[in-house]
C-alpha cells in the first residue's frame, strides 16, 4: 500500500465516520482506518505510546519493558511485518501532517521499528515494494527516513540473493532513487552509497569498485587493469564488502568473510598491494581542483566517500596480521588520515581510527610500538583517547604496566648494537646509522669499501622494491626517534625507577634508544650506595670518569633530575658533557630550575609568573599538544577553553589561564584568534578543588612552570623580528619591546651560562663579549647587541634594532660553523649563534635589506 493511498483511506475514514469506538484516534492523534490490514497493529501501537510516561526521552526507553511493546516484539515473523509497515506509515503520518509536533512519538516508533528491521524477518518482494514507496514519498522534504534505507536496501539485496527481484520491487527501487535527487538541497555522503546500492541491485550498471581521481584510487584501478580477470574480480568483491565497513569496530561475520575474501586473493598478492595504496594514501589528487571558496577545505586532500569507506575496510582487513610492514604501514594510514587539513580538521577519522583497531588487536610489540609513536604525534583529542585505550588493554592483555609495555615494545628495526643498519643491495652495501656524524644520513659502500652517497644506479635498477622497502623503514626511524626522546624527557616527571638488568637491555643497550640513554646521566642506588653516572666507553662511569663497578642486578635505576642537587654537582656535569663533547638530546643537566617564590605564597593557589604575556595562538596550541596539554584553538565564537594537563598520578589538574587581547583584525580568516594574552598558573585537585602551591610536589611545580614558561617564550610575539615592523602592534607595542630586549628568563639566563663557557672557544671570540642581556658581536660597520631571551637585535651606538629574520628550516651560517652545543632543542640559542657569525663578518653581508639597515 502506497502512503498517499493509505492517507487517503485515513482521510474518508475520517470523515465517513467510519472508524471504530475503541481505539480510534492515538496518543498521537493518528486516525486508523478498520477496513486496513494495520488496523490492530495501530491499536497496539497505540497501546504502547500511551504506557511511556510524558516528556520521557525516547533514547531511554526500551520497548520490551512495556506489555505492549513486549505484544509486538514477540508477534509471529509474518505479522512483525505487518507491524513494521504499520509504524513506517505512522511516521510518514506523522512527519506529513504535524511536522513533528509528535517528535516523541516519532522517535519512540523509530526506536521500535529498528528492533524489528535487525530482525531476519520472511518479506517478500511485495513487503519490500511498500516499505520502499513509504520512504521514498518523504525522501524529498527530509532526512528522516534515511537511516530506516539501511535495513530496507539490505532486505533488498537479501530477496535479491534469493531469486529475481519483481518488477513492482524494481519500480520502487526507480522511484526511491528518483526521490534521492543528486543535486537537491538534501544531498549527503549516505544518499549517494543508496544510489550506488539501488544500482548494483537493478544491475543498471557494473559498479566502479573505487571513485578515479584521487592518488591511491587511480593507482588501485590503474592496477586491477593489469591484474588477470580472476584476480581483479576476487578484489572487486573485496572492495564491495569493505564497503560494508559503516560499524564503528567490525563484526566476527565482516572478519571472517574478509579472511575469506583475502585467501581467495592470496596473501601474497594483497600484502603489497595494501602496503603500496595505504601509503598513497598522503599524496594530494593527481589533478588539482581549486576549492569554490576560501572557507572550504582543499579538495586535493579530501577523500570521497566511497574510497573512504573502502580503505576504512582495508584497514580492518590488516588486524590481527603479524606482519611488521603491514603494522607500519597501518601506523603511516593512521598518521595521515589523523593530519589536519586548514577549514576541515582531521583528514579522515574513520579511516585513522579503523588503523587503530587494526594495531589494537594486533598483538604484537611491532604494533604496541607504532601505538606509542601514534600517541606521540597525533594531536586529534578522540584520537588520542582511542589510543590510549587501545594502549591500555594491550597492556592489559600482557599482564603488564602501560610504562612497562610502551618500553618492552620499542622496536629496533634491523639496527645492530651500535646503532647501524646495513642492507646488501646487488654490488653495493647501504649503511644507516642513528649515532656519530653520519647520523641519520643514507651512505652506500661499493664493494671494495669506499662510499658513494648518491644512490647508485644500478641499485635503482635492479633492487627497487627493497630500496623502496628501506627507505620505508629509514622514514619510521627518524619518526619514532622524536617520539622516544619525548617519551623519555616525560620520564623526569614521572620518577620512573627500574631494576638494573630491564633498564639497561630497555635503553642503555637498546639499538634504538642507546644513542639517546647514553647522553643521560642516570642515577643509581643499592643498599647504602647511591651515584649519579653516565654510559663512557662501554662501562658507567660517574663525574670523574670513575667505574660505578658495585652495580649489579640489585640496583635500582631512575632518570636524574638536577631538582635537589648540589650546586657544585650539576656545575661538574656540565663541565663533564663540555670536556667530553657530548650533546644531551634535550636539557637535563642544563635544565631550568622553578622555586616557589614569595609572591607566590602570598597568591596562595595560583601563580602570575607568566601573566601579561602576548602569544601566537596557533604556535600555542601546537606546543601544547606535543607537551601532553588539552587545549583546542578559541576564536569569536563559543570555543573557549583552559590549556589544560592532568596529572592523575599526582591528583592535580594544571591550568594556564589565556584570553584574547579583543579585536576582529586579529583573528584569521575563519574567526581563529591570532593571539592570546597569559595570566594565571593553577593547582587543582582532579575534583577541581584549588591545590595549594605551597602543597604541590617541588618537581611537578618546577616541570609544570617549565612547561609554561617553554610556552611563553617559544610563542611570544617578542620573538619574532618582523612583528613590530609589520605594524600589527597596536597598543600592544610596548610589550613587544619590554620582551624583546627585557629581562631575561629562567631558560634565558641559561642560555647565557651556556655562552660564557661556549663564545671563549669560538672563532669569533676575539670579537664577542657578554653583557647582562646581550651577546655583542663587534662587526666592521656596526656593534651589535644580541638579547639572549628573544635573539632581536639592537646596533650601537643609539640602540637601533635591526631586523633579521632567520630561514627556520635551515639554522644558518651555524651549521658550517662545526660549533658544539651541550643540549639540542634549543633553536633560539642556534640562531643567537648564527647571527652572531654573520655579523662578525658584516663586511661580507649581501643580502640589501639588511645592509640597508647598517648602514642607516
Amino acid at each position: 500500500m502506497g502512503l498517499e493511498k493509505a492517507l487517503r483511506d485515513l482521510k474518508k475514514a475520517v470523515t465517513g465516520g467510519s472508524i471504530s469506538s475503541s481505539g480510534a484516534l492515538g496518543p498521537d492523534g493518528f486516525p486508523s482506518d478498520p477496513a486496513s490490514q494495520h488496523f490492530t497493529w495501530h491499536g497496539r501501537i497505540n497501546d504502547f505510546l500511551a504506557e511511556v510516561p510524558d516528556f520521557t526521552a525516547e533514547y531511554t526507553i526500551k520497548p520490551a519493558a512495556y506489555p505492549s511493546g513486549r505484544c509486538i516484539l514477540d508477534a509471529p515473523a509474518a505479522e512483525q511485518i505487518l507491524a513494521v509497515e504499520a509504524m513506517m506509515l505512522r511516521r510518514a503520518w506523522i512527519h506529513k501532517e504535524h511536522s513533528h509536533s509528535f517528535s516523541t512519538s516519532f522517535g519512540l516508533l523509530h526506536k521500535l521499528t529498528n528492533q524489528l528491521f535487525r530482525r531476519e524477518l520472511p518479506y517478500t518482494c511485495d513487503d519490500a515494494a511498500r516499505l520502499v514507496k513509504i520512504v521514498a514519498a518523504q525522501m524529498a522534504s527530509t532526512h528522516w527516513f534515511d537511516d530506516d534505507l539501511i535495513p530496507i536496501l539490505k532486505i533488498c539485496e537479501r530477496l535479491k540473493a534469493q531469486a529475481a527481484l519483481s518488477a513492482e520491487l524494481r519500480q520502487a527501487l526507480q522511484q526511491l532513487k528518483a526521490a534521492m535527487r543528486p543535486n537537491s538541497r538534501w544531498e549527503s555522503a549516505a544518499r549517494e552509497r543508496f544510489r550506488d546500492t539501488i544500482d548494483r541491485l537493478m544491475a543498471l550498471r557494473p559498479a566502479e569498485p573505487l571513485d578515479a581521481g584521487e592518488a591511491w584510487s587511480n593507482g588501485a584501478l590503474e592496477d586491477l587493469k593489469q591484474m588477470p580477470a580472476q584476480t581483479g574480480d576476487a578484489w572487486r568483491t573485496l572492495f564491495e564488502h569493505c564497503l560494508s565497513a559503516t560499524s564503528s569496530k567490525p563484526t566476527q561475520k565482516w572478519t571472517r568473510t574478509a579472511q575469506t575474501l583475502i585467501e581467495a586473493i592470496g596473501r601474497d598478492e594483497f600484502k603489497p598491494r595494501i602496503v603500496r595504496w595505504f601509503e598513497l594514501v598522503a599524496l594530494p589528487r593527481p589533478i588539482h581542483c581549486p576549492p569554490r571558496s576560501r572557507w572550504q577545505p582543499d579538495p586535493d586532500l579530501l577523500l570521497t566517500d566511497k574510497n573512504s569507506a573502502t580503505l576504512k575496510g582495508l584497514a580492518w582487513c590488516g588486524a590481527e596480521w603479524k606482519d611488521a610492514e603491514i603494522t607500519r604501514a597501518l601506523s603511516r594510514l593512521a598518521q595521515t588520515c589523523f593530519k589536519k587539513v586548514p577549514n576541515l580538521g582531521a583528514r579522515c577519522p574513520r579511516v585513522g581510527n579503523a588503523c587503530l583497531y587494526s594495531l589494537s588487536v594486533t598483538s604484537t610489540d611491532e604494533a604496541a610500538a607504532e601505538l606509542t609513536r601514534l600517541n606521540q604525534i597525533v594531536k586529534q583529542p578522540s584520537a588520542r583517547k582511542l589510543i590510549d585505550k587501545s594502549l591500555d588493554t594491550a597492556a592489559e592483555k600482557s599482564g603488564q604496566t602501560r610504562e612497562d609495555l610502551e618500553e618492552a615494545t620499542v622496536p629496533t628495526y634491523g639496527l645492530d648494537a651500535e646503532g647501524c643498519l646495513k642492507q646488501v643491495l646487488g654490488d653495493f652495501t647501504a649503511e644507516f646509522r642513528v649515532t656519530g656524524p653520519d647520523a641519520q644520513q643514507l651512505l652506500w659502500r661499493k664493494a671494495d669499501g669506499k662510499l658513494q652517497k648518491s644512490t647508485p644506479a644500478d641499485v635503482k635498477a635492479q633492487h627497487a622494491t627493497e630500496l623502496k622497502k628501506l627507505k620505508r623503514t629509514l622514514q619510521d626511524i627518524e619518526k619514532m626517534l622524536p617520539a622516544q626522546r619525548q617519551r623519555i624527557e616525560r620520564l623526569l616527571l614521572s620518577e620512573r625507577e627500574w631494576e638494573f638488568k630491564p633498564w639497561r637491555d630497555r635503553y642503555l643497550d637498546h639499538p634504538l634508544l642507546a644513542h639517546l640513554a647514553r647522553r643521560l646521566i642516570w642515577q643509581f642506588r643499592q643498599d647504602n650506595q647511591q651515584a649519579a653516572g653516565v654510559w663512557r666507553d662501554g662501562t658507567i662511569v660517574d663525574v670523574q670518569d670513575r667505574g660505578l663497578d658495585w652495580l649489579s642486578p640489585k640496583t635500582r635505576v631512575r632518570l636524574w633530575h638536577p631538582l635537589g642537587q648540589n650546586v657544585k654537582a650539576v656545575a661538574q656535569w656540565r663541565q663533564w658533557f663540555e670536556t667530553h663533547q657530548i650533546s644531551q638530546p634535550f636539557k637535563q643537566v642544563h635544565r631550568e630550575i622553578y622555586i616557589l617564590t614569595d609572591a607566590e605564597r602570598q597568591t596562595g593557589t595560583y601563580s602570575n609568573r607568566f601573566a601579561a604575556h602576548l602569544i601566537r595562538q596557533h604556535q600555542f596550541a601546537a606546543l601544547t599538544k606535543e607537551r601532553g596539554w588539552t587545549y583546542r584553538l578559541q576564536g569569536d565564537f563559543d570555543s573557549h577553553n583552559v590549556p589544560t594537563l592532568l596529572l592523575p598520578g599526582w591528583d592535580l589538574a594544571v591550568e594556564f589561564w589565556t584570553e584574547a587581547p579583543g579585536g576582529r583584525e586579529q583573528t584569521s580568516a575563519s574567526g581563529i584568534y591570532l593571539y592570546l594574552s597569559t595570566d594565571q598558573v593553577r593547582f587543582c585537585n582532579l575534583t577541581g578543588e584549588p591545590r595549594p602551591l605551597s602543597e604541590v610536589p617541588a618537581l611537578i611545580f618546577s616541570e609544570i612552570m617549565r612547561d609554561v614558561d617553554l610556552f611563553v617564550g617559544v610563542c611570544s610575539v617578542g620573538n619574532d623580528p618582523a612583528w613590530h615592523d609589520r605594524g600589527e602592534a597596536g597598543a600592544q607595542g610596548g610589550y613587544w619591546y619590554r620582551y624583546a630586549f627585557g629581562n631575561l628568563s629562567a631558560s634565558a639566563q641559561t642560555r647565557r651560562e651556556v655562552l660564557e663557557r661556549l663564545v671563549p672557544r669560538l672563532k669569533i671570540a676575539g670579537v664577542c663579549s657578554l653583557q647582562e642581556k646581550f651577546l655583542v658581536v663587534r662587526g666592521s660597520l656596526r656593534t651589535y647587541k644580541i638579547h639572549l631571551g628573544s635573539a632581536n637585535i639592537l646596533m650601537e651606538p643609539n640602540d637601533r634594532y635591526l631586523c633579521i629574520v632567520p630561514d627556520r628550516s635551515h639554522v644558518g651560517p651555524l651549521s658550517n660553523q662545526n660549533v658544539f652545543l651541550p643540549f639540542e632543542g634549543d633553536n633560539t640559542l642556534a640562531i643567537i649563534l648564527s647571527k652572531a657569525f654573520l655579523l662578525a663578518d658584516d663586511a661580507k653581508i649581501k643580502d640589501l635589506s639588511i645592509l640597508n639597515q647598517i648602514r642607516h
